[in-house]
């Protein structure tokens, strides 16, 4: 996504406006996957003062994931506004974006934007119940008959903790 910018480069002071809707690439983010279900929609406002740009503006996409309970695939809406600051030649480590010629490149800001605020993980719904431990159906909709102890969860030594007659 490159922007344009050489009208207000000349004229310091005037604000821009833009929007883009493009198709991006799934993101490959250590870990996980990143991956698109409809194309990336930007607004942007920008204002050249002297030295670099201003920038506000929102991205809004889908990004398809799975249920961290029971793996169900979903696709789950993303909008986010961002506040972003492009001077020319800058440290490209650092926290200002750099910008060379008479364009913006948006592509580092918005997979920046969306990297670090969507969900680390989501849920199908409030209440899902996961896979059963033992036999790994959904236990959304089916009920299995595994034997579930107590003594089989590596984290039932902890409820002697919540004992409410005694002091922790």
């Amino acid at each position: 996504m490159k922007l344009n910018v050489a009208t207000e480069l000349k004229l310091s002071g005037r604000e821009g406006h833009a929007s883009f809707s493009e198709r991006m690439e799934d993101i490959e983010y250590p870990g996980i996957w990143v991956r698109f279900a409809e194309p990336v929609d930007v607004e942007i406002s920008y204002v050249f003062d002297g030295k670099g740009f201003e920038t506000t503006g929102r991205v809004k996409t889908a990004l398809k994931a799975e249920c961290a309970r029971c793996t169900k695939e979903l696709v789950v809406p993303f909008e986010q506004e961002f506040s972003e600051r492009f001077e020319k030649n800058v440290d490209p480590d650092g926290e200002i974006y750099s910008f060379s010629g008479e364009e913006l490149d948006l592509s580092d800001l918005v997979r920046d934007t969306i990297l670090l605020n969507m969900d680390n993980y989501v849920l199908c719904k409030e209440d899902c119940r996961g896979l059963c431990p033992v036999c790994g159906c959904d236990l959304n909709t089916v009920q299995c008959s595994c034997e579930h102890e107590a003594k089989d969860n590596p984290f039932s030594k902890l409820k002697a903790l919540f004992n409410e007659d005694k002091e922790v």
